[in-house]
């Protein structure tokens, strides 16, 4: 009994770690951009497409650390303490200059950054917490509690009249705050392949199942393949939510609420997204999550109020990051030994998907209600592959 509690313990103070790691990294090094963004075009007068070049940049450095991670991934401590401490100094310079090329390489160190930390944290957490997917839950809520956090910081600085260059700080210094959490927790050193006291029955068990069981690469692919045009249907209101309902409010500073209402509808779906894969599975969550993010991408365009902006910023938020949770799941359960690269495969995917984003809002001339509903019609497609998939796994 002892035994189990002090395990429990430990699982819970990786989750948390887990969780803290991604908010820093994901929910604010990352996504704070989005909340940042309508103050940096009324005070430092940036254009729609200087503001989509920015997000393009963090977005190739995204895939760069996608691309790089698996080769990292022996020493997974060292590089997510190197990542934070990246994302830290990153955000920080960002309030120390007005010139934009240095915004764009301070926004490139930051997206490979964030992505190291996305895949790092993926293989020191979820070994440990196979036993309580409901924890793997909470480490992902991260992502949405950063950018909740992230958006009620701006939402108060707009209010306030603070520049973007003082939230940049202020975020900087709350990054700085979260990742001394995941230093504590992950000293230095190579990480366990299991939490002290482990039961070594079932990890031998959980060995072994994997062991006898050929890896299905084609299936993997495929849901490879569905994650990254993900990305692409994602980003487009993830980077320009709050941007939209700030032209739809005009000087209103009620606009900035709709990135924490992104952030707190993310934060709380991956609680609830364990007892949803374990009722319907995996796969037909992750389906339902594909259409209902479609359904609030196309909302603004049909209804330009700020009672759609508010529905999109739920629905949105509450299936993106829930869809993270159950692709970087799949590889963990279905990878084998090579779990950890087939994580780093979907991170790559994903940055790929997301950089079509902007891309398409440059290159259609800033229309960027085509650019919502050639998304949403993405997330549609690959909604169909997920459930064609599904069927072949029942057969």
């Amino acid at each position: 009994m002892q035994t189990d509690s002090v395990n429990d313990r430990h699982r819970i103070g990786v989750a948390l770690a887990g969780l803290a790691g991604l908010a820093l990294a994901i929910g604010i090094g990352r996504f704070a951009y989005t909340a940042i963004l309508p103050m940096m075009q009324a005070d430092k007068g940036l254009s729609l497409a200087d503001g989509s070049l920015l997000a393009l940049v963090n977005l190739v450095g995204y895939l760069i650390g996608g691309l790089t991670a698996a080769r990292l991934r022996h020493q997974p401590v060292f590089f997510a303490r190197l990542a934070i401490g990246l994302i830290v100094v990153g955000m920080a310079l960002m309030a120390f200059t007005d010139q934009l090329w240095w915004w764009v390489v301070l926004r490139l160190i930051t997206g490979v950054a964030s992505a190291w930390v996305m895949v790092m944290l993926s293989i020191l957490c979820l070994p440990q917490l196979n036993t309580r997917p409901a924890l793997a839950g909470w480490v992902f809520s991260g992502v949405g509690t950063g950018i909740a956090l992230g958006g009620l910081v701006c939402l108060a600085l707009v209010a306030s009249n603070f520049s973007s260059s003082f939230a940049w700080g202020i975020l900087a210094l709350l990054c700085a705050a979260l990742g001394s959490v995941v230093w504590r927790r992950f000293p230095n050193i190579a990480p366990s392949p299991h939490p002290p006291n482990t039961n070594l029955t079932d990890v031998n068990t959980t060995h072994n199942a994997r062991a006898g069981s050929a890896v299905d690469q084609p299936r993997l692919w495929r849901l490879v393949i569905c994650y990254g045009l993900y990305g692409f249907g994602y980003i487009l209101p993830a980077t320009y939510l709050p941007a939209q309902a700030r032209i739809l409010l005009q000087e209103s500073w009620i606009y900035s609420l709709a990135w924490p209402v992104f952030g707190l509808a993310a934060a709380v779906s991956t609680l609830l997204a364990a007892a949803l894969a374990h009722h319907f599975g995996r796969l037909p969550t992750w389906v339902g999550a594909h259409v209902l993010m479609a359904i609030g991408v196309v909302l603004p365009v049909f209804l330009p109020n700020l009672v759609a902006i508010v529905l999109a910023a739920m629905a949105v938020g509450g299936t993106f990051v829930v869809i993270t949770l159950l692709a970087m799941q799949e590889a963990q359960r279905h990878g084998g030994q090579q779990a950890p690269i087939w994580m780093a495969r979907l991170t790559t995917a994903f940055a790929t998907g997301q950089l079509f984003g902007p891309l398409f809002v440059m290159g259609l001339g800033e229309r960027l209600s085509l650019s919502l509903l050639l998304a949403a019609g993405v997330l549609l497609v690959t909604a169909v592959v997920l459930f064609k998939q599904w069927c072949l796994d029942k057969k």
